[in-house]
């Protein structure tokens, strides 16, 4: 029973994260150049360029009011790639969410995006992203309420390189990324679902 709520509340918060994502991905304005040509790419592996590998948690703390209706959990947080080999080029677009909650009802909600190319070497892909943009919405705070949006910045938009593998759980593919001097892959950083 409680597998199943989780499940469901996966899957919930999960709906939620793309449909803000896709509502910032229709408020492109006008064509736009190449921003992707001259970056370093490499062909992406066959067992990932299938379907969206999405990371998503759920705070086990809840906050209730008065009456007993539960006003949700401290934290919730949502990550997603999508690998593309694109005109013969490895691209990558990451979507990620952060919804955060305080005893006081403030809520804070963060939204990244960014995309880019993608370069494989063995057991580590480095992704190099060209654009990118974050949103962050307060609703319920004693300040800033409302919704703010930036275009990600050159520091926000440094290559970053993961070590990865996929394995294999019950017939089901997981993506486990790890940090890059971690060459054992010991500790997982994020463990990504694959949602065809």
């Amino acid at each position: 029973m409680l597998l199943c709520r989780k499940k469901a509340m996966r899957q919930v918060s999960l709906h939620l994260c793309l449909a803000g994502f896709l509502l910032m991905a229709c408020s492109k304005k006008g064509p736009e150049k190449d921003v992707l040509n001259g970056l370093p790419s490499s062909k992406v592996p066959d067992e990932l360029a299938t379907g969206s590998w999405f990371s998503g948690t759920l705070s086990a703390i809840s906050y209730w009011d008065r009456d007993g209706h539960q006003l949700g959990h401290d934290h919730e947080a949502g990550r997603e790639f999508q690998f593309r080999n694109t005109n013969g080029k490895g691209t990558v677009h990451f979507w990620q969410y952060l919804g955060m909650r305080n005893y006081s009802g403030c809520i804070t909600e963060i939204y990244t995006r960014k995309e880019g190319t993608v370069a494989f070497n063995g057991d580590k892909f480095t992704f190099y992203a060209a654009k990118g943009s974050f949103r962050t919405v307060k609703e319920k705070c004693s300040t800033g309420n409302g919704a703010t949006t930036r275009n990600a910045g050159a520091d926000d938009l440094q290559p970053t390189t993961y070590r990865w593998e996929i394995r294999m759980i019950e017939g089901k593919p997981y993506l486990y990324t790890f940090s890059e001097d971690d060459v054992n892959h010991e500790t997982a950083l994020f463990i990504y679902e694959n949602a065809e």
